[in-house]
């Protein structure tokens, strides 16, 4: 699990700090800076698991605008559990990781200045760019020094300084301890849905789902066959929820073309619907069932913006109840903003971080619980509270 992120100079993250638990709540006013960490996150997590470079994922448009300085500071910190068994064991611990960006703001360029991934303090990877030995061009090389699990020193390499040197390292015996920490990130699934976005087409299996969920289609063609009881545990959720008589879905081909279609079961009759044929609420349910299940199946993390949007009140408490029950059970960690009035009152005291910024200024997280002490006691929902504006400083 995620236990804390750090970012620098990232838009209006200025020295910006968050931690988390098993489930935990991201609240606070419209502009205040919620889905800018979730931004950031996805973005670190996309340049770990090789789906973009600093190029695409870090243009100097992100820096903080009224920052004059031309880096970029990002950390990260994951726990994980004890994993395998026998010869294929590796001992639970802390991961950190730490990045840092150069940017030439004038001709809009960044590169890697350091990266460096460490497990219970010891070095897994360090690099950083090497004035002392340019390359031909005149450039900085940008040499990388590689460890073993036993913590010796591996061999020492050259790298590229546009894409995260974890990411990119071969697979061997004697550094497992670097691949669990990649795969952590290769399962970590980042969804602020947009129904409208969301294609009933694919040409190709994708292994992962896209933000917005517009490739569903193709990441349902994944899972079909990779995660194939995963799938099942949605369709049986929706079937308890929201499609009453839902059977499977299921995707057919037309040419070139794969086709995602839920297949209903009415009064003896099969009736198939194109994914994109179902509401707005329908497909961001179904893509939130499938990401619930396939999470808990990875025993990852699932960070959802806004969960709530486009459902109806009797489709968001069941949710958000499965949502913390998997997080405090230890099959998955759940990570979502809201400030649906429903969220604020069943977690925002227990697992609630509050973010807020002042106008054009940095945002700033604290505790919800840490709030809720200084309030006299009432019985007013906490929801209520909040709309009147007690978590506001000053």
């Amino acid at each position: 699990m995620l236990t804390r992120f750090h970012a620098d100079n990232f838009k209006c993250l200025q020295n910006f700090t968050i931690e988390f638990d098993t489930f935990t709540l991201l609240t606070g006013p419209n502009g205040s800076g919620k889905s800018t960490v979730l931004e950031a996150l996805r973005s670190v997590a996309n340049l770990l698991a090789q789906r973009g470079n600093l190029e695409t994922l870090f243009p100097t448009a992100s820096l903080t605008r009224w920052d004059n300085r031309a880096e970029q500071v990002f950390e990260v910190d994951v726990r994980t559990p004890n994993t395998g068994e026998g010869a294929e064991a590796l001992a639970g611990g802390n991961y950190h990781y730490a990045l840092r960006i150069g940017y030439d703001r004038l001709r809009r360029q960044n590169r890697v200045v350091e990266e460096r991934l460490a497990f219970e303090d010891k070095d897994l990877y360090r690099a950083s760019l090497d004035p002392n030995t340019p390359q031909t061009s005149g450039a900085p090389s940008f040499r990388a020094q590689l460890f073993k699990d036993s913590g010796q020193r591996g061999p020492e390499v050259m790298m590229d300084w546009l894409y995260s040197g974890v990411a990119r390292i071969q697979e061997v015996a004697d550094n497992r301890l670097l691949q669990r920490f990649r795969r952590f990130f290769n399962q970590l699934v980042i969804l602020g849905i947009n129904p409208d976005s969301v294609s009933a087409e694919t040409r190709a299996d994708e292994p992962m789902i896209d933000f917005n969920g517009g490739n569903f289609a193709g990441w349902l063609l994944h899972l079909l066959s990779a995660e194939g009881l995963a799938c099942r545990e949605a369709e049986r959720s929706l079937k308890d929820g929201l499609l009453p008589e839902l059977a499977l879905f299921q995707l057919e081909a037309e040419g070139s073309l794969r086709i995602a279609k839920a297949v209903f079961q009415v009064n003896g009759k099969e009736i198939k619907l194109r994914l994109d044929e179902l509401s707005a609420g329908q497909r961001a349910i179904v893509i939130l069932e499938h990401a619930l299940a396939v999470a808990k199946t990875w025993g990852g993390t699932l960070i959802i913006d806004e969960p709530a949007n486009f459902l109806g009140l009797t489709e968001i408490q069941p949710l958000l109840h499965r949502l913390h029950d998997a997080g405090t059970a230890g099959q998955l960690q759940a990570i979502i903003t809201s400030h649906h009035p429903m969220s604020i009152d069943l977690f925002a005291e227990q697992a609630g971080r509050w973010l807020e910024r002042a106008a054009l200024g940095p945002t700033r997280c604290h505790q919800v619980a840490e709030r809720v002490e200084r309030l006299p006691d009432s019985a007013m929902p906490l929801s209520e509270m909040v709309a009147r504006g007690w978590a506001q400083t000053g």
